[in-house]
């Protein structure tokens, strides 16, 4: 699922290409996806880009005068591509032709079908999104704000990461990378880490998600896409079976319900190797 770094370079090249484009027609492709009637869909027509905008994993476009926005919820195999024509219907959700800047496609790929597309008069009219939680990267989310979300506890340390209602933006991906370079267990319990450990993954998270940006923006150079993960230079996401670029051991995965937590023994679990929940247990 496409996360903060990459919504974030998405929504920045969006704009570029799109800043200022009418829109000609709007398609509907996959019925299912769409999830608001008032206003109507058709009310795009016509409506001029005036920017982009991202909370969380939702993306959005905003069109001049009367307030109006486009909002996306790519899901896990959702993606937004921009060229001369719409996606086929077997992946295309939704499609925006563009007078001068060609067509716009929602598509998502794989059976599970949970990308979303809404037509609102304001962000906060899609609940999920007003509901989301605040950012590593907004300027009020503190350390101190930060060691209070994790004393909360009730999940494991990599369940509070990827958990939206606590910290927004960040998934599976990005939260093993930040869990693997500050060297702890994605199955730690959040409420028993100390002062130095905290500040250590606080500083860690902003720094992972800031380089992710800047890398990601270089890696595209403007395009609009989000590059597959094999294309990109993860540490240990979906590395599983190859060499940890930190210590030299095994990179090793395990499953809790339909995610993949990649993870380093040697670097983060003192060298026990984490039992797979579809078998037993997890090893404490």
């Amino acid at each position: 699922m496409p996360e903060s770094p990459e919504l974030d370079v998405l929504a920045e090249n969006l704009a570029a290409h799109l800043a200022g484009q009418a829109v000609g027609a709007v398609r509907v492709l996959n019925p299912a996806a769409l999830k608001t009637f008032d206003p109507p869909v058709e009310a795009l027509t016509g409506r001029v880009v005036a920017g982009t905008g991202r909370r969380g994993k939702y993306l959005w476009l905003e069109f001049a005068g009367e307030p109006l926005y486009l909002v996306v919820h790519l899901s896990l195999g959702g993606r937004v591509t921009l060229g001369a024509k719409a996606a086929g219907r077997r992946i295309g959700l939704f499609a925006v032709e563009f007078d001068g800047a060609g067509v716009l496609s929602v598509t998502e790929a794989g059976t599970q079908r949970r990308a979303a597309v809404w037509v609102v008069r304001d962000v906060a009219d899609v609940a999920p999104l007003a509901a989301l939680a605040a950012e590593p990267l907004d300027e009020g989310f503190t350390v101190e704000h930060f060691a209070g979300v994790l004393a909360g506890g009730g999940h494991t340390l990599k369940g509070m990461l990827t958990d939206q209602k606590l910290i927004a933006g960040v998934g599976n991906a990005w939260s093993d990378e930040v869990l693997h370079r500050a060297k702890l267990s994605p199955f730690a319990r959040p409420e028993r880490l100390g002062a130095a450990e905290v500040q250590l993954l606080y500083d860690t998270l902003r720094a992972v998600l800031t380089e992710a940006r800047g890398s990601l923006a270089e890696q595209v150079a403007g395009r609009v896409e989000i590059p597959k993960a094999a294309e990109r230079s993860f540490a240990v996401h979906g590395r599983a079976g190859a060499a940890c670029f930190v210590c030299g051991d095994t990179v090793r995965s395990v499953w809790m319900g339909e995610r993949e937590t990649s993870y380093c023994p040697t670097c983060q679990t003192g060298g026990r190797i984490l039992a797979d929940r579809r078998r037993s247990r997890f090893l404490r």
